[in-house]
């Protein structure tokens, strides 16, 4: 076989060039007719978001007017309600908001959601801009992998031409800031002749007294058929004004009765049923309460105290009177034997008089000797039997005394444990 003449060969490489030419003019073209797809395809997506978001945001809008009628302690209940579903805002189209507020009653005890209604939509318009994006990206992507060899680099330039051109969705956010307020219609105060009305009620309660022969007395006592709302109605009028209430006990009556009797009446001074202010009378009752109790060193008082105010939300107070009690015990776990001692015999023992008789002396801790200095037996007489353990057990602490062990009553008998329990009480090991 002979070789190519070079009139041969320049007609095979024409013609080879002219068809990658070819090839290429048609990559070209091909460009123009991707880039056109995509852009309407993003269009076409661009268009189903903006319709998706103006849902949403309209969702949104219909939960805010419902909320703003309903009131802001209603927002658990009306989250809980609808959860995640937007159609069933459509229960509350036809409804003013003291039925909106009734409908939600239903639904106040019902467990929390994780995620508030206008979070969950918002979440939800991510979600699908996520979707619609990828959507539109596998688009772009058709033209990858279209080329041969001599057409690569037209590829490369036409994917990044096409995705300019055809770019991302336009997104746009939500507006969740939002506060629902007091709600529409909602009582925050009464009127003089509505605490007068309600007052009205609670004398109600009351009926006239008569003595053994039917005679009225005079006075006025609780109707034992109302006797518990009477209690409860004066538990927490005496709280409103402990708490820093600025009105009468009338006022205060009358406040309470309006809450009972109607559910949706946010009344401003209501904040007194659980916040002190600072010029609460109950913060100076809770000071002279701990004191005394201080004085008396009755831990139990001072603890009531400092729980009482916990309730009444005063943080600041609850952590000095914390303090101090802490400190008191400190104190007390340091006083000396001398100290307890003559505070017993100063301050009296209530069962002196029983601690000198046989029987009680029976029970007490035998006399020692070597604590005579501190505890003279005639002090031992005249103290009780707890004071004594007392303060011999704070005698061996502070002479590095090491006690015996107690005999156990383990195993024996009610009676015969109650003879050892006898022993090392006398042996001061109980």
């Amino acid at each position: 076989m002979g070789l190519l003449s070079s009139r041969t060969f320049r007609q095979i490489a024409t013609g080879a060039l002219t068809g990658i030419e070819e090839k290429r003019n048609d990559m070209r073209d091909r460009i123009d007719t991707y880039r056109e797809k995509a852009v309407n395809k993003k269009n076409e997506i661009q268009k189903k978001y903006n319709e998706y978001f103006d849902e949403e945001k309209e969702n949104i809008n219909t939960f805010k007017t419902v909320a703003t009628a309903a009131g802001d302690d209603y927002l658990p209940a009306l989250n809980s309600f609808v959860g995640t579903d937007p159609s069933r805002l459509s229960i509350f189209d036809r409804m003013n908001a003291n039925e909106i507020r009734t409908e939600l009653d239903k639904y106040k005890d019902a467990a929390p959601t994780d995620t508030g209604f206008i979070q969950s939509r918002q979440e939800q318009l991510k979600l699908k801009e996520s979707e619609l994006n990828q959507n539109l990206q596998d688009q772009v992507g058709l033209f990858k992998g279209t080329s041969t060899l001599f057409t690569r680099d037209i590829e490369d330039r036409g994917v990044k031409d096409i995705q300019a051109e055809a770019g991302t969705l336009e997104s746009q956010r939500l507006k969740t800031d939002f506060t629902a307020g007091a709600g529409i219609g909602l009582k925050t105060s009464l009127k003089l002749s509505e605490v007068q009305n309600n007052f009205s009620i609670y004398d109600n309660y009351y009926m006239d007294e008569v003595n053994k022969i039917g005679d009225k007395t005079g006075n006025r006592v609780v109707n034992p058929q109302f006797a518990d709302n009477v209690a409860q109605i004066d538990k927490q009028a005496d709280i409103l004004i402990d708490n820093g209430f600025g009105g009468n006990r009338t006022q205060a009556i009358a406040e309470i009765i309006e809450m009972m009797n109607n559910p949706s009446y946010k009344g401003t001074s209501l904040q007194f049923l659980n916040q002190a202010n600072d010029a609460s009378p109950i913060l100076e009752k809770a000071e002279d309460a701990f004191n005394i109790a201080l004085e008396e060193r009755n831990i139990s008082k001072m603890e009531s105290v400092i729980k009482d105010l916990e309730t009444r939300n005063r943080p600041d107070e609850v952590k000095m009177y914390t303090d101090r009690l802490e400190q008191f015990k400190e104190d007390e776990q340091n006083l000396s034997a001398e100290t307890i001692k003559q505070r017993a015999l100063d301050e009296g023992e209530p069962d002196v008089e029983d601690a000198k008789t046989i029987d009680f002396q029976a029970d007490k801790p035998k006399f020692r000797q070597e604590y005579k200095d501190t505890l003279p037996f005639g002090q031992y007489m005249d103290l009780s039997e707890d004071k004594v353990k007392e303060i011999y057990d704070k005698l061996d602490r502070e002479r590095g005394v090491e006690k015996s062990k107690a005999l156990t009553t383990e195993g024996l008998s009610e009676s015969d444990a109650a003879i050892v329990d006898k022993i090392n009480t006398a042996l001061g090991l109980s």
